[in-house]
Parts: structure tokens; sequence; C-alpha cells
């Protein structure tokens, strides 16, 4: 789990706080706790939001009851996202969120935000090109050569369905 904090000036002309960056923030994330605190700098109102969050990943089995289930309008304001992992089969959604994990991790570990290390978009290229050398990832737009460097080769066997980390040596 990871914690997000979101500061808002209040805003005359609004006449409230723009939430914005929080509903985007929060389109793709599974929010575990929530906490808000209200307070004036100069008497000016500030709200500070403090998320306690996850990455929110499809298990194969909400994807086949969602599946089932008739589509709703989405209830969020503004515009709503599409599934990325829409039009890809039961093998290509399971390695997709497979990635999605390896992702959270990765950034867990180092500190940023996953997008940085790569996006959704990255994500379905990979899974339609199906890179197999440093060299296949390379040409795939947006991953350069430091992420080759860093990530290329956990890539690589996650796309082959080798595991990413080292099998305990035999005793």
């Amino acid at each position: 789990m990871r914690v997000k904090l979101f500061t808002f000036r209040y805003s005359a002309s609004l006449g409230g706080f723009d939430d914005e960056p929080l509903a985007r923030f929060t389109r793709d994330k599974e929010i575990v706790r929530f906490r808000e605190h209200f307070f004036c700098v100069n008497e000016v109102p500030h709200l500070t939001c403090i998320l306690v969050w996850q990455d929110a990943i499809v298990r194969e089995q909400e994807v086949a009851s969602e599946e089932a289930r008739p589509r709703a309008a989405p209830a969020r304001r503004g515009k709503s996202r599409p599934d990325p992992t829409e039009g890809l089969d039961e093998r290509d959604r399971a390695l997709f969120n497979t990635l999605r994990e390896w992702r959270s991790r990765k950034a867990h570990d180092e500190g940023v935000p996953p997008y940085l290390i790569l996006t959704n978009r990255h994500f379905l290229e990979l899974l339609r090109c199906r890179p197999s050398s440093p060299t296949d990832l390379a040409h795939i737009d947006g991953i350069g050569p430091g992420k080759v460097q860093r990530y290329g080769a956990e890539l690589i066997d996650l796309l082959a369905g080798a595991p990413t980390s080292p099998a305990p040596a035999e005793a």
C-alpha cells in the first residue's frame, strides 16, 4: 500500500476546491483509507487529503462477472478512461495484470509513481510486440536505453512467462 498527499487551496472563482487532480489520480486506484484535514494559511482555506491506496488490479473472476453484467454509465465526473485490457484475450489480461503488479512493486521500491516506470500503453505495446531481446524492447516507443538497462531483463522474463525473482538455490 502507498500513500499520496493532496493539498487544495480554496478558489473564490470556483466557490470551492478544485479537486480534479484527486479525481484523476483515483480513477485506476483502490483507496484503502482516506483522511482530510482543513486548515487556513493567511486566512485562505486549504484542504489536505491523505490517501492510502493500491493499484486496482482486475482479476480474472472479476473480469468474467463484469463481462456478464450490463454496463452502466460511469458515475465519475469528467471524461472516463477506456478499459486498457479491452480486446485482450484471457491470457493477455492475466499477463497485463502481472505487468501492473510488477510495476507497482518496482515503483514502491524506487519511491516513484508507477507511470514513471512504464504506462499501460507501454504494457499494451509489449503484449502486441512480445520483445524477446533488449534490442527488440528498445524499439518500443517510450522505452529508452535507461529503461531497457533497468527493467529489460525482468520485462523479457515476464513476457516469456519466467519468474521475476531468482529461484532459491537447491540444498
